[in-house]
């Protein structure tokens, strides 16, 4: 390899990342600053900068499986059966767990063959990596709590409640053990879709019209009306889906008027954006949700009423995403709430 020019050498050593070249026997010819470093700060014994050095056999001999696999795959770059090869693997210090990536590519140099050997500290990410890991196992593990430990002796306790009532004892307090016992299902129920929907695997064909009187039909309406303007068909999760309309719709109906007000009115309808964008609309003819908390009511606990959970529209915003949809609250024409799901591709 020909010298290297001092604005080239001094190019390299700015590089944050171990740079070396290797010649096609393994040795190395040349390392960078941050190799040198590197070296220095965890008391490597011998030349920091290993120029001199077989690198493969360096690997093999005290890399163990990493280090074997490593020299395998460099190896392979330099036989020419790849052009490039990319490894990560944990490199710990004593005080300190640190992961790298290398990869090793092939290039030419005045006829001759070399490789170029770069280590990519990794370390940030990989404990991001097992962090995220770590808390997916413990939310699986609230979600199993949740469906087997404390959901089954509800439905026990719901389901005696229920039949002392049936028998005519003690039926207003016991009522009132029901409704109590019922509202905490319904809490479990709504925490074991955040818990467990974050991306849609299935879908399958659906009607807009079907599952919004489908989902209609498993609310307390209080004497509200659905009203379906139009129907189409389209890709979806019909499970996820049918918490999507429950939850619109149980706001719409517990949110949208006062106790004295008239019913309220929900529509449903396909719907098609100035710039093109299909989807459908879940909209009241209610009080509306006023525009500086339009934000804030997907978030997690957001509730303006007191007995609320504030989990609905954060398990709708949740389906929404998981679909790849986007999600908008907007004012309907009477000035309710209106609900615009888009990225939806409808069937013609």
């Amino acid at each position: 390899m020909s010298p290297s020019p001092p604005l080239a050498t001094s190019s390299l050593d700015a590089l944050p990342m171990q740079l070396a070249v290797l010649n096609t026997d393994g040795e190395i010819l040349y390392t960078n600053e941050a190799w040198r470093e590197f070296g220095d700060e965890n008391d490597y014994a011998g030349d920091s900068s290993s120029i001199g050095m077989n690198y493969l056999g360096v690997c093999e001999v005290g890399g163990g499986d990493n280090g074997g696999n490593a020299a395998s795959g460099i190896r392979s770059v330099i036989d020419g059966d790849r052009d490039e090869f990319s490894y990560e693997y944990p490199c710990h210090s004593p005080g300190e767990r640190r992961w790298f990536t290398m990869r090793a590519t092939r290039f030419t140099d005045e006829a001759e063959t070399y490789i170029q050997v770069v280590h990519l500290d990794i370390t940030e990410r990989k404990l991001a990596e097992i962090e995220a890991d770590e808390k997916a196992n413990r939310l699986q593990n609230v979600a199993s709590i949740l469906s087997h430990d404390l959901r089954n002796p509800l439905a026990v306790a719901l389901g005696y409640a229920q039949t002392l009532i049936e028998e005519g004892i003690a039926t207003d307090r016991l009522g009132r053990v029901v409704d109590s016992l019922e509202r905490m299902d319904e809490i479990v129920s709504n925490a074991l879709v955040l818990a467990r929907h974050d991306s849609v695997e299935q879908r399958v064909t659906v009607d807009l019209g079907t599952q919004a009187e489908n989902a209609w039909e498993h609310v307390e309406t209080g004497g509200s009306s659905l009203v379906v303007a139009d129907s189409a068909t389209f890709e979806a999760d019909s499970n996820l889906l049918a918490h999507v309309f429950e939850n619109l719709f149980r706001n719409a109906i517990e949110h949208g008027r006062g106790d004295d007000d008239p019913p309220l009115t929900v529509t449903v309808g396909t719907l098609t954006t100035d710039d093109g964008r299909t989807g459908f609309y879940v909209e009241d003819d209610g009080v509306g949700i006023p525009a500086d908390e339009r934000d804030d009511v997907f978030e997690d606990g957001y509730s303006s009423a007191t007995e609320g959970t504030g989990l609905g529209l954060s398990i709708v915003a949740q389906a929404v995403e998981a679909h790849g949809w986007c999600l908008e609250l907007t004012e309907s024409e009477s000035g309710g709430a209106r609900f615009e799901l888009t990225g939806v591709e409808l069937d013609a």
